[in-house]
């Protein structure tokens, strides 16, 4: 776990020198995979980005202390729903995000970096989904 974190900490560090850019990629990718997803983003976009970027910045930050991070993020996912998203959904943000880092970092965003973001999100985005669409 600890060789996964190392490398998601890693490629986020990196990605997050130019948060606006990747905040943008990772939109520009999710309205491409999930056109539906459009109609939950009714403000600012840029200020969006802003608050996706801190978000992922706090989740890599608080990758090795789960008491922090998940209570947090279940938290999020309650929102969420709150907003209209569904179960399904966090597929395409999964896939919107490992595109953009695909995209923000090239060269620099190997196959295991992208095995450990897969890794990492898919177990956060399960505890997500379970604690805020229970029945």
């Amino acid at each position: 776990m600890t060789e996964t974190i190392d490398r998601v900490q890693a490629s986020w560090a990196l990605a997050a020198t130019d948060a606006d850019r990747m905040s943008r990629l990772f939109y520009s990718c999710l309205f491409r995979i999930d056109p539906r997803s459009k109609t939950l983003f009714a403000g600012d976009m840029k200020l969006q980005g802003r608050k996706l970027a801190q978000t992922l910045t706090f989740i890599v930050d608080n990758l090795e202390e789960p008491d922090n991070l998940l209570p947090a993020a279940v938290q999020l996912a309650k929102r969420h729903v709150g907003y209209g998203v569904t179960p399904e959904q966090y597929d395409a943000v999964g896939a919107a995000l490992i595109d953009a880092l695909k995209q923000i970092l090239g060269q620099s965003f190997s196959a295991q970096d992208e095995a450990a973001w897969r890794e990492t999100y898919d177990g956060l985005a399960r505890a997500m989904v379970s604690a805020a669409y229970q029945g």
